[in-house]
């Protein structure tokens, strides 16, 4: 894509309070060449020559170079800013050169980085005139581009050449390459994509059922090593995290160890059913889930009993002072607290070690009840959590639908639907709360920006298109549907089109400044 333009855009100041060094202040008229004939010698400048300054994007790279038509046997600077893409940065390593293809063969005039990082400086001097196929080419050890700035007359002497006529910049904001590399800054290209009719809504991250663990005391006692987790570190179901010494003067007669085991043993068979039970009749919305998280009480601490009467039973383990209980992860899992250490006396029931496995997270997300008879057509969804990139919950990425409630919240006046699914990176955690978008129906075919892009100016929405290197267009568009990151634009921007995403508040300062600075920076 290329986008020609007059190096002479009206430049408008900046409010930006950012600190760049001096060379911002710099004049472009290098891209002009002095007259031939040396017309300063005869008490007169030089008129600047017609110049030229197109943004080319090839490789994942964009250019913006400025320079004076081209004339035989005169030279004819270029300034050429060459940016990454992906990172808008500028870049700082290999060669550039320019490339005259014509009649009378290829020519070639290369430069290296300046010392404005991202400026290459070549200074090409056709030999003979006529028509021309002009490239810029950038080579270095991580990779090259090719730049196609198309076919270029080169004038047979500098008369001719003044009168040539060249693209005039229609107005706009300056935002200078210099500016752009040292800030946070970014732009996408305007394009169609398949964009997802939908609501927002609000969710929260849970554990899948079965996959979080609470480790009680099951009596007072002294907590004993030699080992103890760390807040973070991955366990497995059945390691040993840490022992539990009885306090002193419990019963452990051997008749008294089997009663005990026994009850023990009943109150968690009991406690397990009733905990699967209340698990499937939360899945058809039968019970609140207020329900199952009481069963997951009673069942972690029937465990917890049951583990301590085992023990006892068996006579598994010696620690200091008498018999130590093996307190072990019900669950595989990251440990999310951890109470206390070796020597560190606790009460009976008192949570040691909370256990999560966060390889496999729910959302529930609390859908208004306006939407929920849209809900029999979900798509996927969007989840985005301070913090943490947004994820993309889709069946075809191995996320599942499970289904909505039967009941709207009396005071929220929501319904939960609720999402399985993988999270291999570990980014999301039990309790993230965070915004949803969720896509309904089928996608349709529409011209789409990132969400990122849109300012809102007193109750308009505006985005900033980059018409040249350095320049900036605002526009006012019309918004269609809302798909995650992702919004339709029904107006105002024309697909090929590049809009800020990245630090467009910084080109809305210096559209609003009102102050017009000296033109041009270092070259």
């Amino acid at each position: 894509m290329i986008s020609a333009t007059s190096s002479r855009p009206i430049a408008w100041g900046l409010a930006l309070g950012l600190t760049l060094t001096g060379t911002l202040a710099c004049n472009r008229k290098e891209v002009a060449d002095e007259h031939a004939h040396g017309a300063a010698a005869h008490g007169h400048e030089a008129p600047e020559r017609p110049s030229l300054a197109p943004t080319i994007y090839a490789d994942g790279m964009e250019l913006f170079v400025e320079y004076a038509v081209l004339v035989a046997g005169e030279t004819s600077n270029f300034g050429a800013h060459l940016t990454h893409l992906e990172g808008f940065q500028a870049v700082k390593d290999g060669r550039a050169e320019v490339i005259l293809t014509g009649a009378g063969g290829e020519q070639r005039f290369g430069g290296e980085v300046s010392a404005t990082p991202g400026i290459f400086r070549m200074a090409p001097k056709p030999k003979t005139a006529g028509e021309v196929q002009v490239r810029i080419v950038w080579k270095s050890p991580k990779g090259q581009a090719t730049f196609d700035l198309g076919k270029h007359m080169v004038y047979s002497d500098l008369a001719t050449a003044m009168k040539a006529q060249v693209p005039e910049a229609e107005g706009g904001i300056s935002f200078l390459k210099e500016q752009q590399w040292n800030v946070h800054f970014g732009t996408t290209e305007a394009k169609p994509r398949p964009l997802y009719q939908g609501f927002e809504a609000y969710g929260a991250i849970q554990a899948v059922p079965g996959g979080e663990g609470r480790v009680l005391a099951p009596v007072a006692g002294r907590l004993d090593g030699p080992t103890f987790p760390n807040v973070g570190q991955t366990v497995k179901q059945g390691q040993r995290l840490a022992g539990l010494v009885p306090k002193a003067g419990l019963d452990l007669s051997q008749g008294t160890v089997q009663l005990d085991f026994e009850r023990a043993r009943l109150r968690h068979e009991q406690t397990t059913a009733n905990l699967a039970r209340m698990k499937s009749l939360l899945e058809q919305d039968a019970v609140p889930k207020r329900r199952v998280e009481e069963a997951t009480r009673e069942a972690a601490m029937a465990d917890a009993e049951f583990k301590v009467a085992q023990a006892r039973k068996d006579e598994a383990t010696l620690g200091k002072g008498g018999l130590a209980i093996a307190l072990t992860a019900p669950v595989s899992g990251v440990v999310s607290t951890a109470n206390g250490g070796p020597g560190i006396q606790v009460a009976e029931g008192q949570e040691l070690f909370h256990i999560v496995d966060i390889r496999r997270l729910r959302l529930e997300v609390q859908v208004p009840e306006a939407q929920a008879g849209r809900l029999a057509k979900v798509a996927s969804v969007w989840f985005q959590a301070p913090g943490v990139p947004a994820m993309l919950l889709d069946p075809s990425q191995g996320a599942r639908m499970l289904g909505q409630g039967g009941a709207i919240h009396p005071e929220r006046r929501t319904v939960p639907f609720l999402v399985e699914f993988a999270n291999p990176t570990g980014a999301l955690k039990v309790g993230h709360t965070g915004k949803v978008f969720v896509r309904v129906g089928s996608p349709s075919q529409g011209l789409a920006i990132p969400a990122s892009a849109l300012q809102d100016e007193d109750g308009l929405s505006v985005v900033y298109v980059q018409a040249g290197g350095e320049r900036f267009l605002r526009r006012i568009v019309q918004i269609g549907a809302r798909d995650g990151d992702w919004v339709q634009v029904l107006g105002g921007v024309q697909p090929g089109e590049r809009v800020v995403t990245l630090g467009a508040h910084l080109v809305r300062l210096a559209a609003s400044s009102g102050k017009v600075p000296e033109h041009g920076h270092a070259h």
